[in-house]
């Protein structure tokens, strides 16, 4: 079965960085292939996972609202039209939502658009998600499951509390979720220990450490995925994704 990962948390924590150390751990691990879903209308992962930037899902909505007006459109059609946007590599894949919706009526597109997706996620043995800060994407419920869910935070009271505040909101929408969990995450700064989370935060999956190697990588344009094995932030990804691995659904 696909193994269904969301990343979420509130903006600025480093949740590309880390939606991007997953992908690279899980195909470490042996979970291959991997398809990396950009669901923030900001997108960038493609530039930390070495892609041009695909085509957006979002485009689509337009184009089929248009081919309705002449006829109704075939399930088949989107799914190719979808394929077409998915960003190939070896062994990780990229599609890119793109923005939300316009003034429109797109019920019955995104209704199309799940639908494909959920297609899609089951030619993958694990799919990771970015989502944009906070819960809007995954409030929509564009993925019918979610075995884990990954909140990213910084290791302050506000970040942690954040955090928190997230897991509360999955909560309260009653959102498909199995497991959720903690990742501690400050790559570009060398600063002291972390605070304890309080006794309410998730389980803490890991914490990523402050990696020198990554801002070289990022400004010379070359993919997290090809982070060699052993830095510090490869090391405590590869540990978080056994877990995600190892460990099911609740």
């Amino acid at each position: 079965m696909t193994r269904m990962i969301a990343v979420a948390g509130k903006g600025g924590v480093g949740k590309t960085t880390c939606a991007a150390l997953l992908a690279r751990a899980l195909v470490a691990g042996g979970v291959r292939p991997v398809l990396a879903v950009d669901a923030d209308p900001n997108s960038n992962l493609h530039l930390l996972l070495g892609f041009p930037m695909p085509t957006p899902l979002g485009s689509l909505r337009e184009e089929l609202l248009e081919e309705r007006e002449k006829s109704a459109p075939r399930e088949t059609l989107l799914e190719a039209m979808v394929q077409r946007r998915v960003a190939e590599g070896k062994d990780v894949d990229l599609v890119t939502m793109g923005r939300g919706e316009g003034p429109g009526c797109y019920c019955y597109v995104n209704n199309l658009l799940r639908r494909s997706l959920l297609r899609l996620s089951g030619n993958y043995s694990a799919v990771v998600v970015d989502n944009e800060a906070g819960m809007e994407h995954l409030s929509r419920r564009n993925l019918r499951r979610i075995d884990h869910l990954v909140l990213v935070a910084d290791p302050s009271p506000r970040g942690l509390s954040a955090a928190q505040s997230i897991r509360e909101l999955a909560g309260q929408l009653s959102l498909p979720v199995g497991r959720t969990w903690l990742l501690l995450n400050r790559p570009y700064s060398a600063q002291g220990g972390i605070g304890c989370p309080p006794p309410s935060s998730p389980p803490l999956l890991a914490e990523i450490p402050h990696d020198p190697s990554l801002p070289g990588l990022e400004l010379s344009g070359r993919s997290f995925l090809d982070l060699p094995a052993g830095s510090p932030a490869a090391t405590a990804a590869e540990a978080a994704a056994r877990i995600l691995i190892s460990v099911g659904p609740s």
